[in-house]
């Protein structure tokens, strides 16, 4: 939903200045973000946050500080970002202030974005995490003002669920950082899973699939030691020994050692997470986030009582070594050709992201991009020990879809269909990823 804050007009907003009767016009910043449910300061706790609350609290804030500033913002939905920002950018019509929920290269190449050196403070540059900076840094130049560190935990970490560890007899990885093999995974999974009602069929399970799940489905082939890409990025791989294996195991878990529900081909992220939810898995995906997400369901309805939560890495091979999907996100600048309004948006991306409001997503449970913000949040907090766990486990992730340089989306359809084709077993786990790599290096690569 677009939403104007402050006064409204037909044309550029001007306002007539006591002394003199001088015409000063406002500035007009739009911007765009995905629905973040962090709540603004002073919001009820007991209630929870929607998508719009935080970008209208930093509007009208922002707007406080700065009254010669109007600023419009827009909530979009996760599905179809991407389709709505490539039509902005076709019709010339892009905001001032961008969430980078969808960022291509290609855009700062071509002139489209507003290079952000010159109004990076020193401390600043010093503050946030080198990764998060490099993350947007094209041809010498910082494009992203950063804000959060990783995504919300999918394809980083498994959430377990204590309660059902103790009713099984299964003990949980143990702290500071709750690593496992993937044999004591295995084994542990093995005795998660049971026939509750006697019919001879597993109706618990250790975690489950789901074909269009990308993220976390993607990690199972790189903890077998598998890579989506070539070293230097111009080939896909994946359908190596190494991800081949790491698909047969999501094929053997369904069917031999039936530790994961069958029908994985059908399956999306939400019916993993509510299996999850239904106590019916054991072990789910995400990272703090997830947890946050259960305490919103229940003030929303959707989950009848919140249960604990521990965080541990996805096992891992001791050939291969801990593997994770890791991100850093932030806010973009498209091209402003007016000097005075290009200070202005660039004043407020560094509102958005300074400590105070960069502590705010401490609401979601994430972990943020400012060294500084992560040492005090959760230091106060029960889940300090979760936050530690899944810092310890991104430390060395990587982005499993490739850099900036690979617009993966193109070849999102054909790793889905691959998952579908071997989650039904209409293919061998070979014979899906090797049609994927093919498809994908003629989507990605022209080959």
């Amino acid at each position: 939903m677009k939403r104007k804050i402050g006064w409204i007009m037909l044309a550029a907003l001007v306002v007539v200045l006591a002394a003199g009767g001088t015409m000063l016009a406002k500035t007009t910043i739009t911007w765009w973000i995905n629905p973040w449910r962090i709540a603004p300061p002073g919001m009820d706790p007991s209630v929870a946050p929607t998508g719009e609350d935080f970008p209208q609290w930093a509007s009208e804030e922002f707007m406080r500080l700065n009254p010669d500033v109007e600023v419009v913002y827009e909530v979009v939905t996760n599905a179809g970002y991407e389709e709505k920002v490539s039509a902005a950018i076709l019709a010339r019509r892009t905001p001032d202030l961008m969430k980078d929920t969808v960022f291509r290269k290609e855009w700062a190449v071509r002139g489209l974005l507003e290079p952000i050196d010159d109004f990076l403070a020193p401390e600043d540059v010093e503050d946030w995490y080198d990764y998060a900076l490099e993350g947007g840094m094209i041809d010498g130049k910082h494009y992203v003002f950063p804000w959060n560190n990783s995504n919300n935990g999918m394809g980083n970490a498994m959430l377990l669920n204590p309660a059902i560890f103790a009713e099984r007899g299964v003990e949980l990885p143990a702290l500071p950082n709750r690593t496992w093999t993937f044999d004591e995974f295995l084994e542990a999974a093995k005795k998660l899973s049971y026939d509750s009602d006697g019919d001879g069929v597993n109706d618990h399970f250790a975690l489950s699939f789901a074909a269009s799940d990308l993220l976390n489905s993607t990690a199972w082939l790189h903890i077998f030691g598998g890579r989506m890409f070539n070293e230097d990025e111009t080939e896909v791989i994946i359908n190596s020994p190494e991800g081949v294996a790491g698909l047969q195991f999501m094929v053997d878990a369904m069917y031999e050692y039936e530790i994961a529900p069958k029908g994985a081909e059908g399956m999306g992220i939400y019916d993993v997470i509510g299996l999850f939810h239904q106590g019916r898995t054991a072990i789910g995906y995400g990272g703090p986030y997830e947890i946050g997400r259960i305490d919103r369901y229940v003030k929303e309805g959707q989950l009848q009582d919140a249960f604990d939560v521990h965080i541990a890495p996805y096992p891992h091979l001791p050939e291969v070594g801990q593997v994770s999907h890791h991100t850093s996100g932030g806010f973009i600048v498209f091209k402003q050709d007016d000097p005075v309004k290009r200070e202005k948006v660039m004043e407020f991306a560094n509102f958005l992201t300074n400590f105070e409001n960069t502590a705010a997503l401490k609401t979601l449970l994430y972990v943020t991009a400012r060294k500084s913000v992560n040492e005090v949040i959760y230091e106060d907090s029960k889940f300090a020990d979760e936050v530690s766990v899944y810092m310890n486990a991104i430390e060395n992730g990587i982005p499993y879809f490739g850099s900036m340089d690979i617009n993966f989306s193109l070849a999102e359809p054909f790793l889905q269909a691959a998952f579908e084709a071997a989650f039904s077993r209409t293919k061998t786990p070979q014979e899906a990823l090797d049609d994927f790599a093919r498809e994908a290096n003629r989507v990605l690569f022209d080959r």
